[in-house]
């Protein structure tokens, strides 16, 4: 069970992105339609909300087929990543860049396990979720992880099989059936909800056909920031904005699901950590608000509409109660501060 909201860096889901794009798709509808706000795709560092790419990748998945995960990491590649990208493209193997991705990986994404372990032979790379995905949607979404963890060995350039066998959650349906001319080779179905593949030393010791292309890309300070500071209420603050951005008033329900909790012990982790979500919902506001009252020219009814109130009236009484002043004083005590024309001072 998990303990905070699971988050991912957009670029977990930019080679989607770039394949919606790239062929004409509706793109910012459809982040919006799982969740996530518009103009993604060039916030790649960006944390969301793991289960809201999951979204994403099933919508594709329905409309596109079932081998799309694989057409669009072949499409994209691996250096649309982020900074797992820039890893891979700054190493001269794949066992570098496995090694590298491996001690990044808590940068990337909060409640996700990627290991590089040595195998007689060669070595086994593996990718699990700690969280409850439901079995199809795993299924794809390790597709999607098999394809990405295959395009950093095909990057040597080498013609012939370069793994030598995949596992990864069965269809509940279809089993596996398929997968192994996708990926080139025997492919079996994972009892234990890891994709594994293995690959031979000869492939992981094969230096990239250009060498390093890109000066050694750094993990920034503090590499489990996505974690937030460790609290539920503070993992889901990671999220708030971007999902009322994205248009749709956060509710129980919507947070619960992407927390992979019920409601009600949403609520009462929630309660044990002194706060509710319409209490976050709240601060988050107050923070925008606040921040767009004093920094840009913007009318106050704008400003207002803007972070969810449908009246000048119920918003000012909400910067009341959070700054004991009105909106146009705040408005002129910022430094240079002044009112939009034809605004009245309270």
């Amino acid at each position: 069970m998990t303990t905070t909201l699971p988050l991912v860096r957009a670029g977990a889901i930019a080679p989607i992105m770039v394949w919606l794009r790239d062929g004409g798709h509706p793109l910012d509808p459809m982040l919006r339609a799982a969740g996530l706000p518009s103009g993604l795709i060039e916030d790649r560092e960006r944390p969301i909300p793991l289960m809201a790419g999951i979204r994403l990748l099933m919508d594709v998945v329905r409309r596109e087929g079932h081998d799309v995960p694989g057409r669009m990491v072949a499409h994209a590649g691996i250096e649309e990543l982020g900074l797992l990208g820039q890893l891979v493209m700054s190493s001269r193997t794949p066992r570098e860049a496995f090694t590298k991705v491996e001690r990044a990986y808590q940068h990337h994404g909060s409640h996700e396990l990627f290991t590089l372990t040595p195998h007689p032979g060669g070595g086994a790379v593996r990718h699990a979720f700690r969280v409850p995905v439901d079995p199809e949607h795993l299924c794809y979404v390790q597709q999607y992880v098999a394809a990405l963890i295959r395009t950093v060995v095909l990057r040597t350039g080498h013609a012939g099989p370069c793994v030598e066998w995949v596992e990864l959650t069965p269809h509940p349906h279809h089993g596996v059936d398929g997968m192994s001319a996708q990926f080139g080779c025997e492919t079996m179905p994972a009892a234990n909800r890891t994709v594994t593949m293995l690959f031979s030393d000869a492939v992981l010791d094969r230096p990239y056909l250009n060498g390093r292309q890109l000066a050694d890309a750094v993990v920034p300070p503090g590499s489990a920031v996505i974690r937030g500071d460790g609290t539920l209420a503070g993992s889901i603050t990671t999220i708030l904005p971007a999902l009322m951005e994205a248009g749709a008033e956060p509710d129980l329900a919507n947070i619960a699901d992407l927390a992979f909790m019920s409601r009600r012990t949403l609520q009462r982790r929630l309660a044990a950590e002194g706060t509710s979500l319409s209490g976050l919902i709240d601060k988050v506001r107050a923070e925008q608000a606040i921040a767009r009252l004093t920094a840009d020219g913007s009318a106050i009814r704008v400003v207002a509409a803007e972070v969810g109130y449908g009246s000048n009236a119920s918003f000012s009484r909400a910067i009341r109660r959070w700054t004991k002043t009105s909106p146009s004083r705040l408005r002129r005590s910022a430094p240079g501060g002044r009112l939009a024309s034809g605004e009245e001072a309270e």
